[in-house]
């Protein structure tokens, strides 16, 4: 067995150990099925895209930020208000964060096929980031919102105000969700053209 076979194994089988503890997205897993059929292809890991409310200094400060509430679904103005006055925190962010998959190729020609597919679905984003044993390419959509809820102990969206940002970011998440039904179906086809070779 190659260095790749068993790399290949080992990600699947963490794939089927998160799917039965219930750590992946439901709405990504018809699309990892589809990618991780194609021989040459397997999946690393996965974000159907998500709404998020976070507390930290700077928006993507890692290791200090701490994630108060979290949707991978469109959300209200009333949960996010309810998760603001219940969190002492003294910044408090919120955010869309898009799909996100990393693809493992066995080949250039594969991770170019990805690349492609990926980008003509609207996940322009994308790119190849690893050339070694393996090709990873990272697919990537360009919704993306952060802004500050509260700042040094000061709210700065007055609840009134509010839906208007949540209208925004429901809206951003669903054109990411469609995006992601585009790329199932265009791997899902891919899919079907491999398994008549």
């Amino acid at each position: 067995m190659t260095s790749w076979d068993s790399g290949r194994r080992r990600a699947l089988a963490q794939l089927e150990e998160h799917l039965a503890a219930g750590r992946v997205d439901e709405d990504i897993v018809p699309l990892l099925d589809a990618i991780n059929s194609i021989e040459g292809l397997y999946t690393t890991s996965s974000c159907s895209g998500r709404i998020q409310v976070a507390a930290s200094r700077l928006p993507g400060d890692k290791g200090v930020m701490r994630v108060i509430a979290k949707w991978h679904r469109a959300v209200t103005p009333m949960e996010v208000e309810a998760v603001l006055a219940a969190t002492p925190e003294p910044d408090v962010w919120f955010a869309v964060h898009q799909p996100i998959l990393h693809v493992a190729a066995k080949t250039l020609e594969l991770a170019r096929l990805v690349l492609v597919t990926a980008r003509n679905a609207g996940f322009k984003h994308s790119g190849i980031q690893g050339l070694g044993g393996r090709y990873m390419v990272e697919i990537m959509s360009m919704e993306k919102l952060e802004a500050p809820l509260r700042l040094r102990g000061i709210d700065l969206v007055e609840p009134p105000l509010l839906p208007y940002l949540v209208e925004a970011a429901d809206a951003m998440l669903e054109k990411a969700k469609e995006r992601l039904r585009r790329l199932e179906a265009a791997f899902t086809q891919l899919q079907a053209h491999s398994g008549e070779q």
